[in-house]
């Protein structure tokens, strides 16, 4: 198995899906401050309200996000208006999933999902794979492990030692250019500057669930969440 190369082909598949869409409903831009065109800032700030409604729509509707929806029966699902080609909207969670898929339709071994409260990833982890419970300032422990991120939320592929300095490093790019990640809680809405945000993914646990096993085959895990 190719850890490296399969994770990339997890994350190019992901982007791609998204791509010339409406993308994601929590990423913004400041128009107070970056070298992001005034141009480019509107349109994702027009983009990421109406991809706000869009992962809403679809979240409700389908809150597993079924296989159905990246295969051939796409075109059949009443979401259509929301996800049609050029209309696609989805966060890290959606992007996550459009890359389990592909993994899935490969059989691409040991595909763990990460979570935290803020965000999620995967990481491709061979045996004897990760602990249940991660925190993101000791990956550093799997430094001689080949095992790869895929975060295309983040539009990160690197070796799991170095995904701290990673979102760091994008995060700071983020804000340079006025970059901000929009933030829905219960009664309030508002954006938090990139590295501000990023700071959070650094304090508390993060949950490593397995969705394909040594061969390629899908756990319980990964059938629960897709329904297969």
């Amino acid at each position: 198995m190719n850890e490296m190369e399969n994770a990339r082909l997890m994350l190019d598949y992901s982007r791609l899906f998204f791509k010339g869409s409406l993308k994601t409903g929590n990423k913004t831009y400041s128009l107070r401050y970056g070298t992001a065109s005034e141009e480019k800032k509107l349109k994702r700030r027009t983009n990421h309200v109406r991809a706000l409604h869009g992962v809403g729509f679809l979240r409700k509707e389908f809150p597993v996000f079924p296989d159905q929806v990246l295969g051939k029966e796409f075109a059949k699902h009443e979401f259509l208006s929301a996800m049609s080609q050029g209309k696609r909207s989805g966060n890290c969670q959606e992007y996550n999933n459009a890359a389990l898929i592909f993994g899935y339709e490969n059989k691409v071994q040991n595909i763990w999902l990460i979570l935290h409260k803020e965000h999620e990833f995967l990481v491709l982890a061979t045996d004897p794979g990760l602990s249940d419970t991660l925190v993101l300032s000791e990956f550093c422990q799997y430094k001689d492990y080949n095992y790869w991120v895929c975060d295309s939320w983040f539009n990160i592929h690197c070796k799991i030692d170095l995904y701290g300095l990673m979102v760091n490093s994008k995060s700071s790019q983020w804000e340079l250019e006025g970059k901000e990640i929009f933030i829905t809680e219960t009664c309030i809405a508002y954006s938090e500057k990139a590295t501000q945000w990023c700071q959070k993914l650094f304090i508390g646990d993060m949950q490593a669930i397995r969705m394909t096993d040594s061969s390629g085959q899908p756990t319980d895990a990964f059938k629960g969440l897709f329904e297969i």
